[in-house]
């Protein structure tokens, strides 16, 4: 069998799950890769093809309902028609009809993979060859075999086949559970829902709903869809949230950057009594609670500030003391995921390391002991127990499409779940067989925005994410990190968004949280979580530096040659140069913790240990009380910029980030407008961020049939 669902739509070959579409041109065999919605809109038309459908039904189908507007409708439509090369005035594949839909037309068949059928076309993987060979090959034994003696079967063979069936069949069920592929959705909303909670008897769903840059703590009523909102007030965001053992109070945080409070409630159906304080947290911090198999104890995060890593306490309800836990030690985020097990008072704890790797940690609430059960070298967070208790479930590789499950020495991986859109934060049903998760599509695009023109250009809007979009030194160049191959790779454009090509080959499952221009525009950084990729703009091909794994913060380039970054040791960040021509690391002087290097050494910002700002090649002191305030990093990326009299930062608000421009010292910054990334780039003529043009997911329930 193939891994995927398949389509022959007259001379190409769709598979669903690889996202590719394959076509035989004179004997040339294309592939292509497909953004995740066209997917979902091909796989809808071969399955209604030669049928009308209208945009509300591809809304409600293909969107899941989601708020969308017709152009979005039609976007998707004609980037479907440039992959085909269909003509709109004489369509082969897609055939409009005004005010009614749209029809394919093409002649479509599903490919039935039990059949091995040579001369149709071949894109089967190099594992499906093998296993189809090894078939031959045992079907040209059973042939010779039984021409040797014609009309005699040999008993022992018959035996032997059907203990073969047997354990094969028990082996199935055993190791291979079937992998589940129907879902239907829990929340329907034009915001970003998440972090979904069910009532202990099925019929309430509570959720956090970001809509507006505004989080909201919802509970619904999953019979008549009706909702309650737990509110404390417009400026601050409410939840996660937690149910007790018979669903009769919830427990709930709300914070922004001055309050972190938990509170719980009592509740029966959608009527909530009054909120009771339970907890203050520092301000500032943001974290989740749960309640354990006794209803008098919760566990809970908190972290000192924004810049900490969360540690976990236990809350005892009865005397209000409360306790640190024994836990792993603090790296990155620290111990912000856990989850309890199903039936004993026991956490599983998603904690990173110093290397960053995601390490699956069991803490005994009752004896307090704490146990590694494995590490994973991956950008995949937020483990969960299965239902049993004995297994823990992952997202998949980075993007993740899938939910695993691994034994708990992180052996024997399966798949739980397997579709076509981005997924998250897995909870158990309460039903004992399924599994909730967060899915949707975000559709950040990167703009430019002309100092001189005072207009905004769009460089890169596919239907998925385009982002750390970054300028070429002296020449008009972008590189930014597409998704619209499933997969992050390079692409480059020019301000404009033309002359747009793919740069990379990349493995899968890389996260990139940094991308940076060498001066002479030879090459390009890419950071990751714990390292950093050196790839050259002019082949696209790559090397992973040799740097030890670990948190890396403010990466930049000294000069072509030469990167500066940052690594926390036992005296706190400290300043590295790595020479990429020799792979030698040296230190800088320990008094700095992070330096911003320039093209122009007038631009040059330093920071000591003590936090003090400096700028320039002399190291001038900054005493601008704005420029001041203004944080020097976000997510370990530079958020303070300088060029010349330039100076530009953002601001944190809500779930926006507000530009900032400062020209002139004795003058107050200007606001310029909000940005949906953490990430901009600066040039004398203008300023690269990025917006997010279509950000929505939904809570999605598994269905074990």
């Amino acid at each position: 069998m193939t891994n995927c669902m398949r389509w022959k739509i007259e001379n190409y070959i769709f598979c669903e799950k690889q996202q590719s579409l394959t076509s035989a041109e004179q004997n040339l065999t294309q592939r292509q890769q497909l953004e995740p919605m066209v997917v979902e809109l091909l796989a809808f038309f071969c399955r209604h093809q030669d049928q009308i459908i209208s945009r509300d039904e591809l809304i409600d189908q293909v969107w899941l309902g989601r708020m969308i507007t017709d152009n979005a409708v039609s976007k998707l439509i004609t980037k479907l028609r440039k992959i085909f090369n269909d003509d709109v005035k004489q369509p082969k594949f897609i055939t409009t009809f005004p005010k009614k839909g749209y029809k394919f037309i093409a002649e479509v068949s599903e490919i039935n993979e039990q059949e091995n059928n040579l001369e149709s076309l071949d894109v089967t993987s190099e594992s499906d060859s093998k296993i189809t060979l090894a078939a031959n090959t045992a079907d040209d034994r059973s042939v010779s075999s039984s021409m040797k003696k014609p009309g005699i079967i040999n008993p022992l063979i018959i035996l032997l086949g059907i203990v073969l069936v047997g354990i094969t069949f028990i082996f199935i069920q055993d190791k291979e559970p079937s992998t589940i592929t129907n879902v239907k959705a829990l929340t329907r909303s034009a915001g970003q829902d998440s972090n979904p909670k069910l009532s202990p008897d099925g019929r309430y769903l509570s959720y956090m709903e970001l809509t507006d840059g505004k989080i909201k703590l919802r509970i619904k009523s999953l019979a008549d869809e009706s909702t309650v909102e737990i509110s404390h007030g417009e400026q601050v965001s409410a939840g996660p949230s937690s149910w007790n053992s018979d669903g009769s109070a919830i427990v709930y945080l709300i914070a922004n950057s001055k309050i972190c409070q938990y509170f719980i409630r009592e509740i029966n159906g959608l009527i909530l009594g009054e909120p009771e304080l339970i907890h203050n947290c520092p301000a500032g911090s943001y974290g989740k609670i749960l309640f354990t198999h006794n209803d008098q104890h919760l566990i809970y995060t908190e972290a000192d500030d924004l810049s900490s890593p969360y540690s976990l306490f236990e809350l005892d309800l009865v005397d209000g003391t409360k306790r640190r836990l024994n836990q792993p030690v603090q790296y990155f985020n620290g111990n912000s995921q856990f989850d309890l097990h199903p039936t004993e008072n026991k956490l599983l704890i998603s904690s990173p390391d110093k290397q960053v790797w995601e390490g699956y940690y069991s803490l005994d609430l009752k004896t307090d002991e704490l146990k590694l059960l494995f590490k994973q070298d991956a950008y995949i967070c937020c483990g969960i127990w299965d239902h049993s208790g004995e297994r823990v479930v992952l997202m998949g590789d980075h993007p993740a499409y899938q939910l695993v499950s691994y034994n708990l020495q992180g052996k024997d991986k399966r798949v739980v779940y397997s579709g076509s859109q981005q997924l998250r934060l897995p909870q158990r049903h309460i039903n004992g067989k399924d599994y909730l998760f967060v899915a949707g599509y975000a559709n950040l695009n990167a703009l430019y925005y002309d100092f001189e023109k005072n207009n905004h250009l769009l460089v890169a809007n596919t239907s998925v994410d385009d982002k750390l979009a970054t300028f070429a030194f002296n020449r008009d160049q972008i590189a930014y990190i597409g998704l619209s191959t499933s997969n992050e790779e390079v692409w480059l454009s020019d301000p404009e968004g033309r002359d747009l090509k793919k740069l990379t080959v990349l493995k899968n499952g890389i996260h990139f949280v940094d991308l940076l221009w060498s001066y002479d525009g030879n090459n390009l950084l890419g950071r990751g979580l714990n390292e950093i990729y050196l790839i050259d703009s002019r082949n696209g091909k790559s090397r992973t530096l040799k740097i030890s794994q670990g948190e890396i913060r403010g990466l930049s380039w000294k000069n072509n040659q030469t990167i500066s970054y940052s690594i926390k040791s036992q005296d706190g960040w400290r300043v590295n140069y790595y020479d990429i021509k020799t792979d030698q690391v040296s230190l800088e002087n320990k008094k700095w913790s992070l330096i911003q290097f320039a093209e122009n050494d007038n631009d040059i910002l330093w920071q000591d240990s003590s936090g003090s700002l400096y700028s320039g090649r002399v190291q001038n002191k900054v005493k601008d009380k704005e420029i001041l305030a203004a944080s020097f990093l976000n997510r370990g990326i530079f958020n303070l910029k300088k060029m010349g009299d330039i100076w530009t930062w953002q601001q944190i608000e809500g779930s926006k980030y507000q530009l900032m421009l400062k020209t002139t010292p004795n003058q107050s910054a200007k606001p310029l407008f909000t940005t949906d990334s953490n990430h901009f780039a600066l040039s004398e003529k203008g300023l690269l961020y990025h917006l997010v043009e279509n950000l929505n997911a939904n809570i999605y329930q598994t269905m074990n049939e």
